[in-house]
């Protein structure tokens, strides 16, 4: 099992990067997140993986398998066939690492625990998505979620990656109700 930030060119723009995070495993699994249960999906050989992505819905929202960040990461592992006539996502990942190490159970248990903490909080308190990506966007979010989960890994991807320096409060990726009260994003 480990741990990647993806970056993938911006769906249907000619610049601009798209971070989201895939934790792959060598045979099928199946995952609680939030209130549904997820399935790794094939992403090469013998590369199973969970998706998970924060998109432009008008707010910052959290999606698993969102399509252009699924076929972008299967590019990269090898069951999408990239073609040099079709245009292609030119997938960036990078290995996140926990204390010099790659992924244990318990870096596992904890970043599905900020997901999910996450998602509970987009819905009663949504990050409004900046206008042309210029505030907290899925670059900030990717690389808010590592953070907030002990890992380290690259930051600025190939390409036009605003804002990945940026990071969302950790109250957002904490249950209800923390001990100190929530900033606000708006």
């Amino acid at each position: 099992m480990t741990i990647y930030v993806g970056a993938r060119d911006l769906s249907g723009l000619p610049f601009g990067t798209h971070q989201f995070v895939v934790i792959t495993y060598s045979s099928r699994k199946s995952i609680k997140i939030g209130r549904k249960v997820y399935e790794a999906k094939l992403l090469g050989h013998n590369v199973y993986g969970i998706v998970i992505g924060a998109q432009n819905r008008g707010t910052l929202k959290v999606e698993m398998f969102e399509g252009a960040d699924t076929v972008a990461a299967q590019e990269h592992f090898g069951e999408a066939k990239k073609t040099w006539y079709k245009s292609d996502y030119d997938t960036e990942m990078q290995l996140v690492k926990f204390k010099g190490a790659e992924l244990s159970l318990e870096h596992e248990s904890k970043l599905i625990s900020l997901v999910d903490a996450y998602l509970i909080n987009q819905s009663l308190d949504p990050i409004s998505y900046p206008t042309a990506g210029a505030g907290y966007n899925s670059n900030s979010w990717a690389q808010s979620l590592i953070q907030h989960a002990g890992g380290k890994v690259k930051e600025n991807m190939k390409g036009l990656d605003i804002f990945h320096n940026r990071r969302i409060p950790e109250t957002y990726f904490t249950p209800i109700c923390p001990f100190k009260p929530r900033v606000k994003l708006n």
